[in-house]
């Protein structure tokens, strides 16, 4: 084996025995703590002391008898009130409470010794019919009082023996004294008598009161394996059922007060009351209708008498107690509001109750009600509601509520401060010093009263907003006038309201914005532009202001022009090179305003371009006095605009501000032509004058057309020879026959110089 192993090991069984010891200690703290109990006791024979205990809490018992130092001892019990007897034959019982571990170590007990004498009783018991009993228990009790399981109840100094064959008990050692007896054995009725008369008859039990008993658990189905039994209060004496498959009898004594109870480990148990019987009856009991008993426990109406259970506080296996009664609680299910412990409503207002958290250890609880819930209303006023509830057993509690039905309403209120900032002095609210944004105002409603309190306090600040509470604080984001509503609510939901109306100024400018747009040739809107020569839509009625008043308009639209209104119009009729300057000046009722401005530049429209493309003559060369034919070609650019009116042509003698020599009117179809490109012809006529001549022709001589180029002229020389133009021809002739001359003498006599040699 290897050293490495080796370790591993080791540390494996380290690892082991820590967890070991820590779930030692675990295992130590989670269990329950037990406790050992040495006790002594002291009397004249301290020895054969028998020592019984009851657990009250699980009835749990155990019996010791005392060694002869008079000590006992019991091992592990657990914490918890513990029921004590100390008896022994000869001695006086003694009854002791434990309370575990508290009295740890246990007190010294002292027992005195039971009266005794020279006297001796025989006691006979027979049946009805005169024959012997024997096994049956007789307890003789003397007027001397010895403590019993049962607080309040005088059991005497008891002795007890059972009956031979002969029917007969005998007791010595007795005193003088008168003795009260008990007698009891299965199958009979208990039977009383006293030493006077020592003959006792013990009855059989038969059918005559025959009583036919049967057990359903909580689905309706009958149940063969209940406990069923019955307890005779008048005799304090308990009786088993005798069964038959599902059927549980009972045979009770004729007018005794009984209680039957059914039993079963899956359910909790039940218990029914006869409370005087006569003759043959069935009862169906139902089972786990009660959740406080259980199957360890048994409730009795009463203290035994007679006797009955002085030894122990046992049946079988089961701890017997007193009922302690039912437990009435009632409380209110309508929503009310609680004052002092009280339930206060608006006066005739209704208030559900309910009793159903009432308890009882035996169950079947009726309610003075008549059911588990009740609903009354009530008058302005104070008034108390009780429920009382009975259990099976008869006994009765009480519960109580009281209801303070409000029938005034409160009375709201309340006052306001302006402050200008957090760490301001306040100062009253007069009207006229409270501003938007910037003063806080402070709203309290302390002076508000009610009878009965108030419960709740509501603010609407007239400005869609609210807030809870005696005393609040409230910017107010917009001016204008506010109905400050205060609603005060009392305890019962009566309600009053107090209005305050608060003035608050106006200390925000108005936002100025618009937008413009202009519409095409289809009609479309062209936002965020503007074309020369169209209209301009503008509308500034995004413009906001808090204050919710109507706001004023001032436009300058940077050409001269100005409007006012939300939605003005305007025609830019051309267009500069850093646009028009359009000014919005907006103003707000308190007469605060914002300015904002944009620079607009309006397109270039598209306009059509109309020129004259050609000019001829009928006679380039007319004499004085001929009538000329002139005839013009006009032509236009219109793929992107037409000519939308009809224009005038017009043809002038020497300059366009020259003689007028005649117009023409494009139309009708010729002004269908040029909008189609179409080049269309004008005339004019003219009676030729003398000389070189310059005709000039002009479309839309009188700029009727928007044009894009403004060239629309043209113009041409024509030569108009005078009446007597042939002796001027002939003279013009010599004189170029002689200038000719001249230059070629000149030419000649120059001829070196101008040629070389």
């Amino acid at each position: 084996m290897t050293k490495k192993r080796n370790s591993r090991i080791a540390l494996l069984a380290v690892v082991m025995l820590l967890s070991g010891a820590l779930l030692g200690l675990i295992s130590e703290e989670s269990s329950a703590a037990e406790y050992d109990a040495v006790g002594f006791i002291s009397s004249s024979d301290s020895s054969g002391v028998s020592v019984t205990y009851i657990n009250q809490a699980t009835g749990s018992t155990a019996t010791v008898a005392s060694q002869e130092d008079g000590s006992y001892s019991f091992e592990d019990l657990v914490d918890g009130e513990y029921s004590v007897r100390y008896s022994k034959a000869g001695s006086l019982s003694v009854l002791d409470t434990w309370s575990i571990p508290s009295d740890l170590p246990l007190a010294e007990v002292s027992m005195s010794d039971a009266p005794s004498g020279a006297t001796s009783v025989t006691v006979n018991v027979k049946d009805g019919e005169g024959a012997d009993v024997s096994g049956a228990t007789v307890y003789l009790m003397s007027a001397v009082d010895e403590d019993s399981w049962w607080d309040g109840v005088s059991v005497g100094y008891t002795v007890s023996d059972a009956t031979g064959v002969d029917g007969n008990v005998v007791f010595d050692n007795l005193t003088s004294d008168q003795y009260e007896i008990r007698a009891e054995l299965a199958g009979y009725a208990t039977a009383f008598g006293d030493t006077s008369n020592t003959n006792i008859v013990m009855n059989a039990l038969d059918d005559t009161n025959k009583q036919t008993v049967r057990v359903f658990d909580p689905s309706g189905s009958p149940l063969g394996d209940a406990t069923v039994f019955m307890y005779d209060a008048t005799s304090s004496t308990w009786y088993d059922a005798t069964k038959v498959g599902y059927t549980y009898y009972l045979h009770p004594i004729t007018s005794s007060e009984v209680y039957v109870y059914a039993y079963h480990e899956d359910y909790t148990p039940s218990v029914k009351k006869i409370a005087s019987v006569s003759g043959i009856a069935t009862h169906n009991i139902n089972v786990h209708e009660n959740s406080a008993a259980h199957n360890d426990l048994i409730y009795i109406n009463a203290a035994p008498s007679n006797g009955g259970q002085s030894m122990e506080p046992l049946s079988g296996d089961r701890m017997v107690k007193l009922n302690p009664g039912p437990t009435a609680s009632m409380s209110v299910t309508t929503d009310t509001t609680e004052m002092d412990g009280n339930h206060v409503i608006a006066a005739d207002g209704s208030v559900n109750f309910s009793a159903s958290s009432s308890t009882s250890p035996v169950g079947g609880l009726t309610y003075s009600w008549g059911s588990e819930t009740f609903t009354n209303s009530y008058a302005a006023g104070e008034h108390t509601e009780s429920v009382t509830v009975t259990d099976e057993f008869g006994a009765q509690d009480t519960a109580s509520i009281t209801i303070i039905a409000d029938g005034d309403d409160p009375i709201a209120a309340f006052t306001a401060i302006v402050k200008t900032n957090a760490g301001s002095e306040s100062m009253a609210y007069n009207g006229s010093n409270l501003n938007e944004d910037f003063n806080t105002v402070v709203f309290n409603a302390s002076t508000s009263s009610d009878s009965v309190g108030i419960a709740s306090y509501s603010w609407s600040f007239g400005d869609e907003s609210s807030d809870s509470g005696s005393v609040v604080n409230h910017i107010f984001d917009n001016p204008g006038t506010h109905d400050v509503v205060l609603t005060v609510t009392d305890t019962a939901g009566n309600s009053d309201t107090e209005t305050m109306s608060v003035m608050v100024n106006d200390a925000t400018p108005p936002s100025a914005a618009f937008s413009w747009y202009y519409l095409n040739e289809t009609g479309s809107e062209i936002t965020g532009a503007s074309m020369e020569g169209e209209v301009t839509y503008f509308n500034a009625s995004s413009s906001s202001d808090n204050s919710g008043d109507d706001l004023s308009y001032a436009w300058d639209f940077g050409d001269g022009s100005e409007a006012t209104g939300a939605t003005p119009e305007h025609t830019f009729n051309g267009t500069i090179e850093d646009g028009f300057n359009v000014v919005l000046t907006v103003t707000d009722s308190s007469d605060m305003s914002d300015v904002i401005s944009y620079k607009i530049q309006p397109a270039l429209k598209a306009r059509p371009d109309i020129y004259m493309v050609s000019m001829s003559f009928s006679n380039d060369n007319p004499s004085e006095g001929d009538v000329v034919t002139l005839d013009a070609t006009v032509k236009c650019l219109c793929e992107d605009a037409k000519v939308d009116s009809p224009f005038e042509v017009a043809f002038h003698l020497d300059s366009l501000e020259g003689t007028l020599i005649g117009t023409v009117m494009v139309d009708g179809a010729d002004l269908e032509s040029i909008n189609n490109g179409t080049n269309v012809n004008v005339t004019a006529t003219w009676t030729a004058i003398s000389g070189a001549q310059t005709i000039f022709v002009n479309a839309d001589s009188n700029d009727i057309i928007d044009e894009s180029i403004e060239k629309n002229e043209i113009s041409k020389v024509i030569t108009v020879s005078a009446s007597d133009d042939s002796s001027d021809v002939t003279s013009m002739t010599m004189i170029i026959v002689v200038v000719l001359a001249a230059f070629g003498t000149v030419a000649y006599i120059y001829r070196d110089s101008l040629f070389g040699n």
